[in-house]
């Protein structure tokens, strides 16, 4: 086949071509950039929702917060309460382990005569106590194991007496004695 077109026809057709793939790739471009606008608009659309659902959820988080913060305050301030009552209920003594632990301590051959246990026996004063034996051996014995008990922080022998006040029990021991309240 024999080209028989003048150049400036072949260079027109040649530029023709060109023009039209330059109007399709700017077409293509075009497109695209509409496609991304889109995009782009949609996407800040979701996050603009997003961030006020975000908001009002903070806020609303924020009321609950106050809420809560009251009542935390509510709770410390009863833990206090709580921790006061331990502390005052610690101190309680249980007058009937004191006798359970002094009816352990004495030896045999000894009773408790006297003795006054109140709240003031265990403030750190001394007291009076007045037990009875059946002779001095067990009176030293009852005196030996008054002060090696934790039960007691001091323990003086006041008299020993022999008289019968007591049926079998002739010896009367008098003791000052300052009661230990770690052992309570």
């Amino acid at each position: 086949m024999i080209n028989l077109l003048a150049d400036d026809r072949k260079d027109a057709i040649k530029a023709a071509r060109v023009n039209v793939f330059l109007v399709r790739y700017i077409a293509i471009l075009l497109m695209a950039f509409a496609f991304l606008m889109a995009a782009l608009y949609v996407s800040h659309t979701v996050l603009g929702v997003t961030m006020k659902n975000a908001e009002s959820l903070i806020a609303s988080n924020d009321v609950k917060a106050s809420v809560y913060s009251e009542t935390s305050k509510e709770v410390e301030a009863l833990s206090s309460k709580l921790n006061e009552t331990r502390g005052i209920l610690s101190q309680e003594v249980h007058y009937s382990q004191v006798l359970v632990q002094l009816g352990q301590l004495m030896p045999k051959g000894t009773i408790l005569g006297e003795l006054v246990l109140d709240r003031q026996s265990f403030s750190g004063q001394p007291i009076e106590m007045k037990a009875y034996a059946k002779s001095t051996t067990e009176a030293s014995a009852l005196q030996a194991q008054f002060q090696s008990s934790p039960l007691f922080r001091k323990v003086t022998l006041s008299s020993t007496e022999t008289k019968q006040e007591v049926d079998g029990y002739p010896v009367s021991i008098t003791m000052s004695v300052v009661f230990n309240r770690v052992g309570m």
